[in-house]
């Protein structure tokens, strides 16, 4: 014992003087190999996230493909949902998945900080985009999405459609004609919102009840108010929403802000105490990896972090050609959260 300890001591003691605790970190992340021994022991991996359903069976098929032996499910909800869902279960002492994704950035860091997520280092993070992943290596995002601004072709031609956030929200003839997601609803509502506040200024919001703007309860119904023509025009909504609904045929185009367009962000973590650890980890790994990347854009619409996948959804410009607001999970959960309130009570909710 004693020899094992002094050789541990002699080893760290010996390190390169310039080798930092991230440094060092990173030199002991298992290999994806090493982990598949340990999660094919395990035998299953329960993930639960925001993810379509169709495109998390095909990500999780080409995950059983890889990594033959382990057996996988998946469940479901959008954020809202799946926080009610983790939470009923650490209330009865219980954890159901071993990795969960969220859009919300106050859960994450929330769970950070509550020690209810584990650190997974990944050993390529450096070619993630800056502010797509916790500088802790406790969460990152699986996959990004631009809040696109959309409008409804039926309703207005090309030529008649807004394209500055500024004209949206000061000319009279856009009142009445907007329909969003709750911005306090969730983390892609708190970012579309900051983007709008960014690019106009908070006073806005002083006025904001008078332009009438109809308020959903998510982004699916913000869709669907701008494709019955309810309301023609909204100044954003999750891209992957906007992507699968168009190419469903519904009369809508896509609208790039001329002043940037928000990015939101899908992240994934590994709860401390998950039932099969190695194999949450594992998929997370895999799923931040420039092949599992690369699948997931394909399946789901996304956009990715890292910055060597030039593939976009849908034959849609690349995320490089794109001018693009990316807000880091401090900026969204501080600032963002204070726009939300004070948006609700400038439109009179509570």
């Amino acid at each position: 014992m004693r020899h094992r300890l002094g050789t541990l001591l002699l080893g760290i003691l010996t390190l390169p003087i310039g080798l930092t605790h991230e440094a060092l970190a990173q030199a002991t992340v298992p290999t994806m190999d090493e982990l598949y021994q340990a999660a094919k022991a395990e035998g299953a991996v329960d993930f639960g996230g925001a993810v379509k359903e169709d495109a998390a069976q095909e990500l999780l098929q080409a995950f059983s493909k890889k990594y033959p032996g382990i057996k996988v499910s998946y469940t479901r909800r959008s954020t809202e949902p799946m926080v009610q869902l983790i939470e009923a279960d650490r209330l009865a002492n219980k954890v159901s998945f071993d990795l969960i994704n969220l859009t919300e950035p106050a859960d994450m860091v929330r769970y950070k900080t509550e020690g209810f997520v584990q650190p997974v280092p990944l050993p390529d993070r450096d070619v993630l985009l800056p502010g797509t992943y916790d500088p802790d290596n406790y969460y990152y995002a699986l996959g990004i999405t631009p809040m696109y601004g959309i409008y409804n072709t039926a309703s207005l031609k090309k030529a008649e459609a807004p394209t500055s956030l500024k004209a949206l929200v000061s000319d009279p003839k856009w009142i009445g004609k907007v329909a969003i997601s709750r911005p306090s609803r969730g983390g892609t509502g708190a970012a579309a919102l900051l983007n709008v506040v960014d690019a106009v200024g908070v006073d806005f919001l002083k006025n904001v009840k008078e332009r009438d703007i109809l308020l959903t309860r998510g982004n699916e119904a913000a869709v669907s108010s701008v494709i019955s023509g309810e309301r023609p025009v909204s100044w954003g909504v999750s891209g992957y929403r906007a992507l699968e609904a168009k190419a469903a045929g519904s009369p809508i185009e896509l609208i790039y802000w001329d002043e940037g367009t928000a990015i939101a962000q899908f992240m994934g973590a590994v709860p401390t105490k998950a039932n099969h650890p190695n194999a949450g980890k594992l998929l997370l790994r895999w799923l931040m990896t420039k092949e599992g990347q690369e699948l997931h854009v394909k399946a789901a619409d996304f956009y990715s972090p890292r910055k060597d996948v030039e593939l976009a959804p849908r034959n849609e410009p690349p995320l490089s050609k794109l001018k693009i607001n990316l807000f880091g999970n401090d900026r969204l959960l501080k600032t963002g959260q204070e726009l939300s309130s004070e948006f609700d009570k400038a439109v009179g909710l509570k």
